[in-house]
């Protein structure tokens, strides 16, 4: 059959190039990415009047994976196969391409794809780069036999060209986008080590502040306390005995009225003067009250040593509930009420708490952090209140964990703001009237220095209540004490 035909001639041949050139290059001018080998063979299949075109790439383990495949007037899914044993093979190698007009199954027998496609004839040539790297194939197979191997061949030569051109615009494009990804993932990595930093800095001022602040308040207090616990206990040691002293003598003058009922006129008249039934009466009550105001004193000194704790190792065993004592003592002024409210009421249901080794002097400074927010968050409701002001101290031991909350009736906290609260210089206050250091120094507090968890729970406009958590060392289990 193949002797009965006769070739084209060049001018024909010419034409025919013409032709199919221009009818590819129309149909795949306008089509980039992926779709264009889709075109491609489309095209190049039907301007050539071939059963089969189809363009692969070499994958990383030398099979073929067709990028565009067109059969029998319709574009099909991409198949993966491998070029061993076949002619593609061939054009992978230092060949680059292969041609044969007919009997192509005669000499792979039993390919399965040629078998498949029922080919009789097949052209391909290789897809490479400028530097000689070869990426895959184009080739087209027909049933019929192919004749013209010259117009085949440059058709597939020109097209293979941008082929590979596109091939490997998208291969550099996908490792640019590759490197932009990894360039983003570094990115953020970086990003996520700076935001650390950055966390660990804040974390690192804000300890500084708190040491700082809680040194100066420490010493500030204990100066305080020992200023004021000189002149109370001469105070204190004298009153007993004025209080003696002065019972002995309204006694001698009990004992002079009677034994003198009519005394001069001069000393009635001093007895009136000085009303003394009421002398008699009063100064008990004041010698009283004056004994009562220099405990209180001793009570407030106490207080402010414990507060403080300066001259004390950083870990002991202390009492948690007489932290909490010592931290309300210290806020009583701002309990009592004003003209915006009434008292606030402090509710204590204490539990058994055992005595443990912790840090007292920054656990009382948690205490006072909180209490003073429930009394600022009391403060902040302007409105009249239905109910009375009230905060809530609840203790107890669950699982070997020390349980403490705080709740108030005030203010409250907005929803979106409530994450934020333990963030170092983030405040709900009005009017700049907070630092925003004192939840997240006793964050700190709490979580990195004993190992417990701190959490808030809050409803607007109904009150707040912060959790604290402390776990028991094994070792620390010095006994119970409910206050």
């Amino acid at each position: 059959m193949t002797g009965n035909l006769t070739p084209p001639s060049i001018a024909q041949s010419n034409r025919s190039l013409e032709t199919v050139i221009q009818r590819v290059v129309q149909g795949t001018a306008l089509v980039t990415g992926e779709a264009f080998f889709s075109a491609l063979v489309e095209n190049l299949a039907l301007a050539l009047s071939v059963r089969n075109c189809a363009v692969s790439k070499v994958l990383e383990d030398g099979q073929l994976q067709t990028l565009g495949f067109f059969r029998d007037g319709q574009l099909q899914e991409n198949i993966a196969y491998s070029p061993i044993s076949g002619p593609c093979g061939i054009v992978l190698t230092e060949e680059e391409e292969y041609y044969c007009p007919d009997g192509i199954q005669e000499l792979f027998p039993n390919h399965p794809v040629l078998s498949t496609l029922e080919a009789n004839s097949y052209v391909g040539v290789c897809l490479k780069t400028v530097d000689g790297k070869i990426l895959g194939n184009l080739l087209v197979i027909d049933s019929h036999s192919i004749l013209d191997s010259q117009l085949y061949k440059s058709i597939l030569r020109i097209f293979a060209a941008r082929a590979a051109a596109e091939l490997e615009r998208q291969e550099t494009t996908l490792k640019l986008q590759q490197l932009n990804e990894d360039l983003e993932l570094r990115v953020q990595h970086r990003t996520a080590e700076l935001q650390a930093t950055l966390q660990r800095l804040l974390q690192a001022q804000t300890q500084l502040v708190q040491s700082e602040k809680m040194s100066s308040l420490g010493q500030l207090i204990a100066g305080i306390a020992h200023e004021i616990n000189n002149p109370n206990t001469l105070i204190v040691g004298n009153v007993s005995h004025v209080a003696h002293y002065t019972h002995q003598l309204l006694e001698l003058i009990g004992c002079y009225q009677k034994v003198v009922p009519d005394p001069t006129p001069e000393i009635q008249q001093a007895i009136v003067a000085c009303d003394l039934d009421f002398i008699r009466q009063d100064l008990p009550h004041l010698l009283g009250s004056m004994q009562t105001g220099s405990e209180r004193i001793q009570e407030l000194v106490c207080s402010f040593r414990n507060f403080s704790r300066l001259g004390e190792s950083e870990k002991k065993v202390a009492d948690l509930h007489e932290g909490l004592n010592s931290a309300l003592v210290l806020l009583s002024h701002r309990l009592r009420p004003s003209t915006r409210r009434s008292e606030i009421q402090v509710i204590k249901r204490y539990g058994a708490l055992p005595k443990i080794e912790c840090c007292p002097r920054q656990l009382n400074q948690v205490f006072m952090n909180l209490l003073t927010n429930a009394i600022d968050a009391i403060d902040e409701c302007v409105s009249k209140q239905s109910v009375d002001p009230l905060i809530q101290i609840y203790t107890a031991v669950v699982n070997r964990t020390i349980i403490i909350r705080v709740a108030d009736n005030g203010v409250g906290i907005k929803q979106d703001l409530q994450k934020h609260l333990f963030e170092p210089f983030f405040t709900t206050k009005s009017n700049s009237a907070g630092t925003g250091l004192g939840l997240a120094i006793s964050y700190q507090i709490i979580v990195t220095q004993h190992q417990g968890k701190l959490h808030c729970q809050s409803t607007e406009a109904k009150g707040t209540e912060f959790t604290i958590e402390i776990p028991i060392p094994l070792e620390s289990t010095v006994g119970l004490v409910d206050t």
